[in-house]
């Protein structure tokens, strides 16, 4: 074709130019919309950091130590307390307990607040989500931003039962039915959802199983039968060491359990589509393990409740092999995911911030103060009995107890808070203690939750979760 000359025709190919360049950019901005990752968000219940062969644990635990291999290690992360819900709530919306006000299992998720579902919703993705336990029954509010959730809890399969496993034991009373599902029944139902899932979507995606009463397929408990256990540190009353070794095998045969059926999720998800996928794992508290005296959990603040995994995996987007040494919390995974989504962080008030630029290999994130809380599971318990708080800052730990005496942990030295050095270091509790009270004071009063129903109140009864 031959070109126009003259003044004229030198507009028209200018106008010509433009007018391509501004299509390009239509089709530049509609391919990134296009490309907006696939977004999936594994919470594993009762996962401790250590159960993981990344984090140095007892054994290989393949499909993790996969995503850690070939993604983003944060090597110190902490839930905001040791209970399922308030670390849920503030999973899904970036704030403390005392903000979103859910502070013991049974509460209900504020009708205002944004979770992460509803975020992404707005936003233009399919949300699904998948649970297995009665702890995030919709009831609660679990389900607010979800197109599809999936919380049907058959009580076929069911782990919870009536014997318990020890004498003591918290959890196995009265049978509830339907209170939890395995992880098999969980994938299946994830994998048939992701076969025709629109795009892109925000998955969320909870397993129970290394939750007691650690009850293993024969499969994943044959590889832990012979797996070293060590028990310093480690004693439960009335408990023989033979009998606490073994539970320990038997929940490190459930992570195992949960590794293969993340395997299926992994696979699943990324095998159909070739849209960019991220994937965070993560906990929402840990397993005492007889540390502290504990096997289970709910019941304080010391690391083995409190510290957990978090992995995140995004190939193409991520770089492989990182690890974040500085410590961060649970509340920064959702403005993390949103700003790794492309999108904005909630205009609520959030807590947490995003480690976004620190995973796609930037410099570590600025240290902060970590904060927890657990209240007494009891539901007549007032904020005047059975309250914890805590503050983690550099190498020192401070809790406060409602009624039981204070205690202060030099983390360098001993990393498994067995020895409180509070009164030789009386100066630094004073401080660790100031820095609390003054975090506590900006935060929202805590509000009293609206009284279980009889349901609920059976259903967290048989776990030990209501008194």
């Amino acid at each position: 074709m031959r070109s126009t000359r003259g003044a004229g025709g030198e507009r028209r190919c200018a106008g010509w130019a433009v007018c391509l360049g501004l299509v390009a950019l239509v089709f530049a901005v509609a391919g990134c919309r296009r490309e907006s990752p696939n977004v999936i968000l594994v919470s594993v219940d009762t996962l401790r950091a250590d159960a993981l062969g990344t984090y140095g644990g007892p054994i290989a635990t393949p499909t993790f130590d996969r995503l850690a291999h070939e993604g983003v290690v944060f090597e110190h992360t902490y839930a905001p307390t040791s209970a399922t819900a308030p670390s849920h709530a503030t999973l899904f919306t970036g704030q403390e307990p005392q903000r979103h006000g859910v502070l013991r299992n049974g509460e209900a998720l504020a009708k205002d607040a944004q979770p992460l579902a509803a975020l992404f919703h707005a936003h233009g993705y399919a949300t699904a989500g998948f649970v297995s336990s009665f702890v995030l029954d919709p009831r609660f509010g679990w389900n607010a931003g979800f197109d599809h959730y999936d919380a049907e809890i058959p009580e076929a399969g069911a782990t919870m039962g009536k014997q318990k496993p020890y004498p003591g034991a918290f959890w196995g009373a009265e049978r509830f039915g339907g209170f939890d599902r395995r992880a098999t029944s969980t994938t299946d139902a994830v994998v048939r959802w992701l076969a025709t899932a629109p795009e892109p979507y925000f998955l969320f995606v909870h397993f129970f199983d290394p939750h007691g009463p650690y009850v293993p397929p024969a499969a994943f408990a044959e590889r832990t039968a012979e797996m070293p256990v060590s028990l310093e540190g480690r004693e439960l009353p009335s408990v023989p060491p033979a009998k606490l070794e073994q539970l320990i095998r038997r929940y490190q045969g459930e992570v195992l359990y949960v590794d293969d059926a993340l395997a299926a999720v992994a696979e699943a998800a990324t095998h159909k589509s070739k849209r960019p996928t991220v994937i965070a794992v993560t906990g929402d508290h840990g397993e005492g393990l007889g540390q502290h005296r504990w096997l289970e959990h709910a019941v304080s603040l010391y690391d083995e409740q409190v510290h957990v995994p978090l992995l995140l995996y995004a190939p193409g987007r991520l770089p492989g092999g990182r690890r974040v040494a500085t410590p961060v919390a649970l509340a920064d995974v959702a403005p993390t995911l949103l700003d790794l989504a492309g999108l904005p962080a909630p205009t609520a008030p959030i807590d947490g911030r995003s480690l976004a630029a620190a995973a796609r290999g930037g410099a570590e994130p600025d240290a902060r103060p970590i904060f927890g809380v657990r209240r007494l599971v009891s539901e007549e318990a007032g904020w005047g009995h059975g309250v914890q708080l805590s503050v983690r800052n550099g190498r020192w730990k401070y809790i406060w107890a409602s009624d039981a005496p204070h205690e202060l942990y030099d983390l360098d030295a001993d990393p498994g808070e067995r020895s409180n050095v509070l009164d030789a270091h009386a100066d630094v509790a004073a401080e660790l203690r100031g820095l609390l009270e003054r975090h506590v004071a900006a935060l929202p009063k805590p509000r009293e939750a609206a009284p279980l129903s009889e349901e609920t109140r059976k259903a967290l009864q048989a776990l030990g979760y209501a008194e």
